[in-house]
């Protein structure tokens, strides 16, 4: 019976330190999600995704601005810009609570509906 719990415990043991290990390898691996590149020419002041392999960023190189499309294979200059822009304010979250979803669904069942 003890011989049974400890095999079952050491099995348990060995399969966490399994995941954790490739927890661990695939966060190496794929920089934690980002590229911890330093560079003295260049920086990436913004980025954003535009889907599962495509980005645009907003990168510094010296005193000029590029506005540049990303993909994987690419590298797009879309725009040079003669400054940096303006921060955007943050996005304002609707409040869920004042959201009638009663209305909501009327009206897409009536768009549905063709009405």
């Amino acid at each position: 019976m003890m011989e049974g719990t400890l095999t079952a415990l050491g099995t348990l043991l060995i399969v966490v330190c399994i995941l954790f290990a490739a927890w661990w390898f695939t966060r190496k691996v794929a920089g934690g999600g980002r590229l911890n590149i330093q560079s003295r020419y260049m920086r990436i002041i913004d980025r954003i995704p535009v889907s599962q392999d495509k980005f645009i960023i907003l990168l510094q190189v010296g005193d000029k601005i590029y506005l540049a499309g990303v993909a994987a294979s690419s590298v797009t200059l879309l725009a040079e810009l003669d400054e940096e822009p303006e921060e955007l304010p943050p996005r304002q979250m609707q409040n869920l609570t004042e959201v009638n979803f009663k209305e909501l669904f009327q009206k897409m069942g009536r768009r549905n509906n063709g009405k």
